[in-house]
């Protein structure tokens, strides 16, 4: 009897806390969502031409669009680079140095450079002509550039 008993109290108590499990789920969900759409990334660099692969930096803008902070280290961790349409993740040897503010306020942009040596770019994707650049982080995809890499003459 006293099994049955506490069975049923078991029973009972399941019930609110698988609901309360259910919505804590749904809104971590609805949370992450949020915060993807709430990344823009742009690329504002002007310089196209390039002499060797080995040089490639570019600017970039993060423009937190949404309400809440975002995490600058976590944005630059979680880069990646987009070239001739194929999608490279950063080197996880190569150390971010990052002395910046600890979170990036709504409605702001926020300016920062990357290096292609940075990525896991294989020298044959850079060889000298014309290529196509983005930039993908959060869910997010910025416009895209076209680059020149031409050897000088």
């Amino acid at each position: 009897m006293a099994q049955l008993f506490s069975l049923g109290i078991a029973h009972t108590l399941m019930k609110p806390f698988a609901t309360i499990l259910l919505l804590v789920a749904v809104l971590s969900i609805t949370r992450s969502a949020r915060a993807d759409s709430s990344l823009e990334l742009v690329l504002s660099d002007d310089h196209v031409v390039f002499t060797t692969a080995t040089n490639i930096s570019m600017e970039m803008i993060f423009r937190n669009v949404g309400e809440t902070n975002m995490n600058p280290y976590s944005l630059l961790v979680g880069l990646s680079v987009v070239v001739d349409g194929k999608e490279y993740q950063r080197d996880p040897k190569r150390v971010i140095f990052y002395n910046g503010v600890l979170f990036f306020q709504p409605k702001l942009g926020w300016r920062s450079r990357f290096s292609f040596s940075d990525f896991l770019i294989p020298p044959e994707a850079l060889v000298s002509g014309r290529h196509t650049v983005a930039l993908k982080d959060a869910g997010s995809e910025s416009n895209t550039q076209t680059i020149f890499i031409e050897p000088r003459k």
